[in-house]
């Protein structure tokens, strides 16, 4: 897809106003600086009026198509208000309009209401998406998009629904009006040892480019963050809760082998754990890694940054003189025409004259403009992603570490809340994010919360995302379900836990039968993923009904997926595999998701499992757990392709007095009484006295309550 360029119209300003001051003959006066919403939506208007435009689309996205984002690059939540974190807005002359998914439907509704903003719940019946309500529109002009926030998913997808093409607006609306945008994220970056990642820079360097070679390719070019920060195993601080740097890289490949250097010949390990040969000929890989620590505006420290990133590739195989080598330059540097010139598009018999792969949902038409359409290979999934997603030996250890240190965090965070409220002190939502987060900070190697904890007692819990502030939120309801979605980054590994809990025990006043139906329902479906047995290559579409059907059977669902990826000390969200679709109607799942949940499900990956059911004004529940997928001896082994199950990372117990044990199935007490028996056996003493930070009475306490509540049902 090709895009036009929008430019400033002086010449058709004459009708124009400054919505601010009124004051004639431009868009904007300088002094324009919007704090309310409707303010806002009048300058991005004067701003399409002077750009020639009929709409502007605002994407959550960042340049490098991330999920969360910095603060700078919140442009559709400063301008709608709304602070999910999918979403999409689009603003003409006389809408406003933002899509998002089932995930956000009622916290966008609140955070919405009063504005001219009008929520499009996506994949309801009834409702268009962007692009065919854009289409139906018929506007009297173009619409206009960053294209650094636009990925060539989304363009290719805008094409096919048959809208016409994007006009790209140089300098973004929002931020011309945004006066107090905070400054671009710079955080210095720091090397993750190999201990923690199992696999040298190097090696990973030429495993990706043996495969960017069989592709047919010379050159991979790559902007999302993650993935840059485990190829090169290196981590940041530029998004708040994804330890993760501003960055890019372009890969090359040369055509011929070469013998490896003698650094090159020490047994390397792979994405299995497993030694790769010695001494075999490599492929020489050549990469660019540009750094946002390197900038010239970068905060005094930068020259450090430098030293340490070199003398850690150094140490990791990345040697001049040898088949891998890596040059660093300032992020600043990186733009259209740099990615065409280090991936060497028009260099005739160079490194890379050939095709240049993108990764379709995360490269954007910026990093992408200078690259000849017939010169990229876009594919649905980078080698990067693919390798990333196959824990290793030493990264699946990591997890299990972390996913223990975490537990003992929560179970302590929970007895100490059963203990306020039964004492009659009251604890906010907010509050109760808090102490979790400074337990989890007392254990070792932690280095704070993966994401925001989500804490909601009663009909809170029924808004899927809800975050909680300080000032504004309720007080924890001992006569309320209490839903409490949490998660740690530590050094060697990510976690993400959920558990839902009643504390009526206090009170006389136990759950309802309704609440503990609806939660037993939920259980099930996690229990029945969690201990599904299913042939290598298994997409997660498939796998998704296991932990739906119990909720099915009783006329309930919920309206968010049930697994995603995870990484190792990266974000808590990662592709290329996700369990869930059944969500919506088949027919609305959009192609992202589907590939998505139609990639395999492989031995190495880490997934969550959450299923849920949320009643809007009532409650919410969801429980969830960490799961590493490993093989698995069966009776037959028949077949070609290996079995595989999951190994279950989350010893947090779950909530008794839910539980409608009529309802259970003999297996499934069965596993639920297990699972007791490993929560005990794992949360050792010394693990709920670093929870405590050496409060004894604190430990007696945690160490209490977790045998009160994992006793056999």
């Amino acid at each position: 897809m090709e895009f036009t360029t929008a430019k400033l119209k002086p010449a058709s300003w004459a009708d124009l106003s400054c919505p601010c001051c009124f004051r004639p003959g431009a868009p904007l006066c300088e002094d324009f600086s919007p704090a309310d919403n409707a303010l806002k939506v009048k300058g991005i208007r004067s701003l399409l009026k002077a750009h020639g435009l009929a709409a502007f689309v605002v994407p959550s996205g960042d340049a490098h198509s991330s999920e969360y984002v910095s603060d700078a690059d919140k442009r559709r939540e400063w301008l709608t208000g709304f602070t999910g974190s999918a979403g999409t807005a689009l603003i003409t002359a006389d809408a406003a309009l933002v899509w998002t998914d089932g995930r956000y439907f009622t916290q966008a509704a609140q955070q919405l209401e009063g504005t001219e903003w009008q929520l499009m719940r996506s994949h309801e019946p009834g409702v268009p998406t962007l692009e065919e309500w854009v289409k139906k529109a018929s506007l009297p002009g173009p619409v206009g998009a960053d294209p650094r926030l636009v990925s060539l998913d989304f363009a290719e997808e805008w094409t096919a629904k048959g809208c016409a093409p994007l006009e790209l607006v140089e300098d973004n609306l929002v931020d011309t009006i945004w006066k107090k945008q905070p400054l671009v994220s710079c955080n210095p970056v720091k090397p993750h040892p190999l201990e923690f990642s199992g696999e040298r820079v190097a090696d990973k360097l030429l495993r990706v480019g043996t495969d960017v070679h069989e592709a047919g390719c010379g050159a991979l070019v790559l902007n999302a963050l993650d993935q840059l920060c485990w190829l090169f195993n290196l981590r940041g601080a530029d998004i708040e809760c994804n330890p993760v740097f501003l960055g890019y890289t372009v890969l090359t490949v040369a055509s011929a082998p070469v013998a490896d250097e003698p650094q090159s010949k020490r047994p390397r390990v792979n994405g299995g754990g497993e030694e790769a040969e010695a001494g075999t000929a490599a492929l020489p890989v050549h990469a660019t890694l540009y750094l946002r620590a390197l900038d010239p505006d970068a905060a005094a420290g930068s020259a450090d940054v430098l030293a340490t990133v070199r003398a850690h590739l150094q140490a990791e195989g990345c040697v001049d003189g040898t088949a891998v080598r890596v040059e660093l330059a300032p992020y600043a540097s990186f733009g259209a025409e740099e990615a065409a010139r280090a991936a060497g598009v028009g260099v005739a018999g160079g490194e890379a004259g050939g095709l240049v792969m993108l990764e379709r949902g995360s490269a954007t038409q910026a990093m992408a403009a200078a690259i000849p359409a017939a010169q990229r290979k876009l594919v649905p999934v980078s080698p990067v992603e693919r390798l990333k997603a196959k824990k290793n030996a030493a990264e699946v250890r990591g997890l299990v570490s972390a996913g223990r240190k975490d537990a003992a965090a929560v179970v302590s965070y929970f007895a100490w809340l059963e203990g306020q409220l039964g004492a009659g002190t009251a604890v906010s939502e907010a509050e109760g994010a808090d102490e979790i987060a400074r337990r989890r900070k007392n254990m070792p190697g932690c280095v704070g919360n993966s994401f925001p904890t989500i804490s909601s007692t009663g009909a809170n819990a029924a808004v899927i995302h809800y975050q909680p502030k300080h000032g504004e939120c309720s007080p924890i309801d001992e006569q309320a379900l209490y839903l409490c979605d949490t998660g740690g980054q530590y050094l060697d590994g990510t976690t993400d836990v959920t558990r839902t809990l009643h504390f009526g025990i206090l009170s006389g006043m136990p759950p309802t039968d309704d609440e503990r139906r609806a939660y037993t329902r939920v259980l099930q479906g996690h229990i029945d993923l969690a201990t599904a047995v299913f042939p290598a290559g298994t997409p997660g579409m498939m796998l998704e009904t296991l932990a739906r059907a119990p909720l099915w059977r009783d006329g309930m669902n919920f309206l968010h997926g049930t697994g995603h990826g995870m990484g190792a000390y990266l974000n808590v969200h990662e592709g290329p595999a996700g369990i869930g679709g059944g969500a919506t109607h088949i027919e609305q799942v959009s192609e992202a998701r589907r590939r998505m949940y139609l990639h395999p499900i492989e031995e190495g990956q880490y997934v969550s499992d959450e299923p849920g059911f949320y009643l809007e004004g009532a409650f919410g529940i969801r429980l969830e757990a960490d799961l590493v997928v490993e093989a698995r001896e069966t009776k037959y082994a028949w077949g070609s392709r290996a079995y595989l199950g999951f190994r279950y990372c989350t010893p947090v117990p779950f909530c008794r007095e839910l539980i409608d044990l009529a309802l259970l199935e003999p297996a499934q007490r069965a596993w639920l009484d297990a699972h007791h028996a490993r929560c005990r056996e794992q949360l050792t003493p010394e693990l709920l006295r670093a929870a405590a930070a050496g409060d004894d009475a604190d430990f007696k306490r945690s160490a209490a309550w977790l045998e009160r509540v994992t006793r056999p049902l």
